[in-house]
């Protein structure tokens, strides 16, 4: 609308002129003024119509309006992309559910809610895995004196009620009466009033799923802590899906009153949805609160076994060594042995002071060797259990697996070979009596000069009849022919010398197979069986916890041979104290043989990082369901730019999502590469001690060294970049 000014003058002089007429003058001439006013109107608005109009564009050059399109399209598509993100582009709307583009949904809201829950009440609904769900709380401060009136008004019309009524009903109405009581003199006391909406949307792939998903959620929702009553939004899922967008408004309602305790109990919910150990450590931050998974293994009912899985670059070696750090830098009384291939630990045994041992050349590993069982071992030991027979297992185990190795059946000559050994022991005075287990164990050498003996006379060696004496003659020549290597001068002397070592005065032992023949052929797996049973028979000696690493773990997995003693291993390592974590990169390893899936059944702890291969069979093998399965399938692998790695936490058969981060001088002693660097590049690192390498020879040189311990825990966490050094099987 458009503006007429009238000067002052004429005003006043209008004024006056009305003053002196009477009143009906007074109606003629505001007539005529009238008039006036709008003859001005139109000469103005005629004027306006005569003055041309200007197009703004004109006064813009074409590269200013040029740019202005460019932009105009811009920001459209951006509204557009905007739109495709934040709404789905079909939504079908069912009674009680909601198909939304792929998906199903169905929304529940709370229709009442306890007086007092209890801190942390949804703890079990953030803790399940397998449920994909949102969840949304609307809380909106009252005024402090209407809620205190209207909690009066309801207070008093209860305690009415409660005292016309004459029944039965008349008891519970008493009790609502004082509960709306002692709500109203909190809220007299200062405690502060909301309004309080909840609403949990659901989501599945499939009708079916979705039914059992919302079931799932009624059912955590009911029972304690929670104590909710969750209802369908019955033809209303449109609102309801509304009301549960993060930052929409709530237009379905039903809201309920709510004190600051209600409030406080609830936003403790999703903090506890994570797992809090005495004397564990710390794993990760949990992938949606940040809060800390912290796991003790040696916590487990089930055994302290660990395994870690992971596609190269995901993250895998990286968490383990972690783990391992924090591990062993928690107690003293926790021994630590890393037993790999790949030369990648060096950085993690250097920083913690241990000492490493390069398996190859003339070292002693002496796969007969026995040592006794501690007494309180022998307490929780079954009346069968025989660590002799057991340590017979283990020999024939390694020794298959030799054969094997050279594509060698021992047939029927196993049993001459298993007399050869038994007769090795009852030479050193060893037999099933646990008290013989401190003598002096017998070598393969030893089992070499009883195999000649058999050649050059069987007498002694035969059972029953004459004829058994050529089949021993027989087989004796044959097995000293094939084991050779182990004699003076051969490929393996080494293994038929008593062993070398000890780890009973060690913190930490690097057992480095880098230098194993400068390959990894069939002779690895070979050694690594024989330096699992070794460990193996040192914890039995020890009260300490061992926390014992094996990477490389599928050399291991593919031999049934070596597979056979391992899972004995497996099965008593809880009753030496013996925490086992193997990390390897394939799943289907622990499926070629009965053996591999038995040592699966022993890990207590199981810890998936990316994997492009976990697929649907091999979730079912795992007993993940299909939510898990898409969390290691998209687990972030960890890089530079998001600065930690993702991987699912599996503890008694219950899982959790984990952002794996590090201190920034944990992640420079993970990163460390022996090749490139210096130890004084390592955090803490003595500069006055050159090596702290061990290499055993005839003369049984030592050089040991230790270094200061790292960061303490407390230390403020700064988080990781991502991977290692060389972005290979260490990155994360």
């Amino acid at each position: 609308m458009s503006n007429v000014v009238i000067p002052l003058q004429t005003i006043e002089a209008v004024g006056q002129l009305l003053n002196d007429l009477t009143w009906m003058h007074a109606i003629v001439g505001l007539g005529v003024l009238g008039a006036l006013v709008g003859i001005g109107i139109s000469a103005y608005r005629d004027w306006q119509e005569d003055e041309d109009e200007v197009e703004l564009s004109e006064l813009l050059d074409e590269e200013t309006l040029e740019a202005g399109e460019v932009e105009g399209r811009i920001l459209d598509d951006i509204a557009e992309r905007h739109k495709s993100m934040i709404a789905p582009a079909v939504v079908g709307w069912g009674t009680r559910t909601a198909e939304i583009d792929n998906q199903w949904t169905s929304t529940l809201y709370i229709a009442d809610y306890p007086d007092y829950p209890k801190d942390g009440y949804l703890n079990e609904l953030f803790e399940l895995t397998d449920v994909e769900f949102d969840l949304t709380v609307h809380m909106t401060p009252k005024n402090q004196q209407k809620a205190r009136d209207e909690l009066q008004r309801v207070a008093d019309d209860l305690q009415v009620d409660a005292d016309l009524e004459r029944s039965v009903r008349g008891a519970y109405l008493q009790e609502r009466a004082n509960e709306a009581v002692s709500t109203y003199t909190a809220v007299e006391d200062g405690s502060r009033v909301f309004d309080q909406g909840m609403f949990i949307t659901v989501r599945a792939d499939t009708e079916e799923e979705l039914r059992e998903s919302v079931q799932t959620v009624r059912s955590r929702l009911r029972e304690q802590p929670a104590g909710l009553s969750p209802k369908t939004a019955i033809c209303k899922q449109d609102l309801a899906i509304q009301a549960a967008a993060p930052i929409g408004s709530n237009p379905f309602g039903r809201e309920a009153i709510a004190l600051g305790g209600s409030v406080g109990a609830l936003l403790a919910s999703p903090h506890n949805a994570t797992i809090l150990e005495d004397d564990g450590v710390e794993f990760g931050v949990h992938w949606k609160n940040d809060s800390p998974v912290v796991i003790d293994p040696f916590a487990r009912e089930n055994g302290y076994a660990m395994f870690t899985i992971g596609d190269p670059g995901s993250g895998k070696s990286f968490g383990a060594k972690q783990n391992f750090i924090r591990s062993i830098e928690q107690s003293e009384d926790r021994i630590g042995i890393i037993l790999e291939p790949l030369n990648n630990w060096a950085g993690v045994a250097e920083a913690l002071g241990g000492t490493r041992v390069t398996v190859g050349g003339n070292m002693g590993l002496n796969p007969l060797e026995i040592k006794p069982t501690p007494e309180r071992v022998q307490r929780a030991m079954g009346e069968d259990a025989s660590p002799y027979r057991e340590k017979l297992d283990s020999v024939m185990s390694f020794l298959s697996n030799y054969f094997a190795l050279r594509g060698i059946r021992l047939g029927d000559k196993r049993t001459t070979l298993e007399n050869a050994i038994e007769t090795a022991y009852s030479r050193n005075g060893i037999t099933d009596d646990i008290t013989t287990h401190h003598n002096e164990s017998p070598t393969l050498r030893d089992v070499l000069d009883i195999l000649e003996e058999m050649v050059n006379d069987q007498e002694e060696f035969v059972v029953r009849t004459d004829e058994e004496a050529g089949k021993i003659q027989s087989d004796a020549t044959w097995l000293i022919d094939q084991l050779r290597p182990f004699a003076d001068g051969g490929r393996y002397e080494n293994l038929g010398q008593p062993t070398e070592f000890d780890i009973r005065d060690e913190k930490v032992i690097y057992l480095d197979l880098a230098q194993q023949e400068g390959s990894l052929g069939g002779s690895t797996s070979l050694v690594m069986q024989l330096l699992i049973t070794l460990v193996y028979e040192r914890a039995k000696e020890t009260d300490k916890e061992v926390v014992f690493v094996i990477d490389e773990a599928r050399y291991l997995m593919q031999d049934a041979a070596s597979l056979e003693y391992l899972e004995i291993v497996f099965r008593h390592h809880r009753h030496h104290n013996l925490s086992i974590r193997m990390v390897t990169q394939t799943v289907d390893e622990f499926f070629q043989h009965a053996e591999a899936e038995a040592i699966l059944d022993q890990c207590a702890i199981k810890q998936f990082h990316h994997l492009d291969g976990m697929d649907t069979q091999w979730a079912d093998e795992f007993g993940l369901n299909s939510a898990q399965m898409r969390f290691v399938q998209d687990a972030v692998p960890g890089n530079e730019e998001t600065g930690y790695s993702e991987a699912l936490v599996g503890v008694d058969g219950e899982w959790r999502g984990i952002e794996v981060r590090a201190m920034e001088k944990e992640k420079q002693v993970i990163d460390f590469d022996a090749k490139e660097q210096s130890r004084a590049d390592l955090p803490g690192a003595d500069q006055s001690i050159d090596d702290q390498v061990v290499e055993y020879s005839d003369t049984e040189d030592k050089t040991t060294a230790r270094t200061n311990d790292l960061d303490s825990p407390t230390e403020a966490s700064t988080r990781s970049d991502g991977g290692s050094a060389d972005g290979g099987e260490d990155g994360r």
